[in-house]
């Protein structure tokens, strides 16, 4: 099983433009589809959803979504 952290994306209305993350976790799952539906379901996403910001393959950590900080990242090489 691969490991992503995943984090709910919100933002990108008119009234929030900004685009920020949230309720960052990590999941395990094969794919990053997989990943994301994991995550929608624990949190009970209805409006915004969970993106994969990162995924750890192999023990390879391999940055997904530029906008992510490298401390959260890095929760990844501990699991």
């Amino acid at each position: 099983m691969n490991k992503y952290l995943v984090a709910l994306r919100v933002g990108g209305l008119m009234e929030r433009p900004e685009i920020i993350h949230q309720s960052f976790d990590i999941i395990e799952a094969q794919t990053q589809d997989e990943a994301k539906e994991k995550y929608n379901k624990k949190h009970n996403c209805s409006f915004f959803y969970g993106t994969c910001l990162a995924e750890k393959v192999d023990s390879k950590i391999k940055v997904l979504d530029k906008r992510v900080s490298y401390e959260q990242v890095a929760r990844l090489k501990g699991v």
